[in-house]
């Protein structure tokens, strides 16, 4: 248990004491970020001091506000139980009195009652059975470390059944005190990322099934929530910019999939598809010929040489482009009618690409890899011995 998650149950204004002791069981047997939590019913009860009914009603409350979520169903087994997280930054602002009762408005349900009368409905079946005798000495106390009321020894209570809050950790009692005295985000509403506020943002969500939207809502991580509901307008903007719109999915597709996360991905795969403008003889176009020499694609230089004699530029995809960059490498400018470009022309020639001359006196540059082109296998076997 982490004191510090104490400390934070312990302010937390939930409106009902059977509330407050089963979050201050569930904080009992969580790790300090809020996973790991996975105590039968029949142990909560037992530790809250209500029936099994009642603390699956509080533990269902809790996921419907987004307090707890449900990482894994238990199975059939006795000892196979249900295994949750907590939300530690909702539960940190759970201290403003008002927040309880906003997230369970937007939750759409009704809300559980504020009182503890439902204990005593739920125990009504138990109407049959003994109930033990209470203590002739109920009521008295003795004083804690800090003033605190204990139970006395005569009610059951030793010294050593629980530690002093003087024990605590100074790292942990820090921690507490840190997040208690964090303020709440300014102008953010009650709940801002709950399902109800996902299904007030999505579009015509009552044509979705809302038991499959819940389903996949309470399937996502707590950090992922509220990226959801921030994406959905950017997510149906690109959707309409890219004449996808009368393909929307649907709010638990969107969910489930995950959809906001792969836009950067989906830009990017635009982005490398789409085709950009090469001037005629620019570095992107020398850089062009020798990709598509390197290809083998020789059927597309001369339309390419064509087009530049014409000053007419051609398409290239950025796709190309970068693929380019990364076989050629860097190309370096010469002369137009420097030596580099003569010693290139034959080498361009006998692999489709006829560079013509250019006039006398042009400020034309070529882009080349080296002075030299490569040496070509061939020629070692016309060496004379």
């Amino acid at each position: 248990m982490s004191a510090a998650l104490l400390g934070l149950a312990l302010k937390a204004k939930l409106h009902s004491q059977t509330r407050k002791m089963v979050l201050i069981k569930l904080v009992d047997c969580c790790h300090e970020d809020g996973t790991r939590i996975y105590p039968s019913l029949a142990t909560i009860a037992e530790d809250a001091e209500c029936s099994v009914p009642t603390a699956r009603r509080v533990m269902q409350s809790f996921v419907r506000v987004g307090l707890l979520r449900l990482v894994k169903e238990g199975g059939s087994g006795a000892k196979s139980t249900n295994h949750y997280e907590m939300d530690v930054d909702l539960l940190a602002r759970l201290r403003r009195p008002e927040y309880w009762p906003a997230l369970e408005a937007a939750s759409v349900h009704q809300p559980l009652s504020d009182s503890d009368d439902d204990d005593e409905a739920a125990h009504a079946s138990d109407a049959g059975r003994a109930r033990p005798a209470e203590p002739a000495n109920k009521g008295i106390t003795v004083e804690g470390y800090h003033g605190d009321s204990l139970p006395n020894e005569a009610e059951g209570y030793h010294q050593g059944d629980t530690q002093p809050l003087s024990k605590t950790p100074y790292s942990e009692r820090e921690g507490a005190r840190e997040r208690e005295s964090t303020p709440a985000i300014e102008g953010e509403p009650a709940g801002a990322w709950t399902l109800a506020a996902f299904m007030a943002e999505w579009p015509d969500v009552h044509r979705d099934s809302r038991k499959a939207i819940e389903t996949a809502w309470s399937a996502l991580p707590f950090a992922m929530r509220r990226p959801a509901i921030e994406q959905i307008k950017p997510f149906l903007a690109d959707l309409t910019r890219n004449g996808h719109r009368k393909y929307r999915p649907s709010a638990a597709t969107y969910l489930g999939e995950r959809r906001w996360t792969l836009m950067p991905k989906q830009e990017e795969a635009r982005k490398a598809s789409a085709f950009v403008e090469v001037k005629s003889w620019s570095k992107e176009w020398w850089l062009t010929l020798h990709f598509r020499i390197a290809e083998g694609a020789r059927q597309r230089l001369g339309f390419m040489v064509q087009q530049a004699e014409a000053h007419k530029p051609i398409s290239v995809s950025q796709a190309d482009l970068d693929a380019a960059a990364k076989r050629i490498g860097e190309l370096k400018a010469f002369l137009g009618r420097g030596p580099e470009i003569e010693a290139w022309r034959l080498w361009l020639a006998d692999r489709g690409a006829r560079i013509p001359v250019f006039a006398e006196g042009s400020s034309a540059r070529v882009f080349l890899p080296s002075e030299m082109p490569p040496r070509d296998p061939r020629d070692d076997d016309n060496v004379p011995l």
